[in-house]
């Protein structure tokens, strides 16, 4: 019965031996993939954050474009007003250019048949200026009691 507890001993120290080394190696085996799970995961995670940084460096210049449009679609909304004002000023300003133009032109005119009537009008005072001066011969001649006259 000895032998058989000795059998039984070296069996059972066999059996514990095997498991050990299983559970060794299986520890071992079980590291090694989780060194590979730990190692491919802060691979992603470096990538993840990479991917990250990119894509707020992104959406920062996205939201500087966005501005900086918002700021353009302000400076035309305010020169398309200005430009509308100027427009509006000029083309009253032209409308008065004209109305002013057409006065000139009528005044002009005016001006020219005055000076006509000027004209015609220095010539027949003139002319009765000559006749009064002849007249005034005549009455002086008379007066002085010539016949002649």
């Amino acid at each position: 019965m000895g032998v058989i507890k000795d059998h039984w001993n070296v069996k059972i120290f066999l059996l514990i031996v095997l498991v050990v080394v299983s559970m060794v190696s299986l520890l071992v085996v079980f590291n090694r993939n989780f060194e590979d799970v730990n190692t491919k995961y802060n691979e992603k995670t470096s990538e993840l954050n990479a991917t990250f940084e990119s894509l707020l460096g992104t959406q920062s210049q996205l939201n500087k474009t966005m501005s900086d449009l918002e700021l353009k679609n302000l400076k035309e909304a305010d020169l398309r007003d200005q430009y509308k004002q100027l427009k509006t000023e000029r083309d009253g300003l032209q409308l008065q250019i004209q109305n002013l133009n057409k006065n000139i032109a009528d005044r002009d005119s005016k001006i020219k048949s005055l000076n006509i009537k000027i004209s015609d009008l220095e010539e027949s005072v003139d002319k009765l200026n000559t006749k009064i001066t002849k007249l005034d011969k005549r009455i002086n001649c008379f007066e002085d009691g010539k016949t002649g006259c």
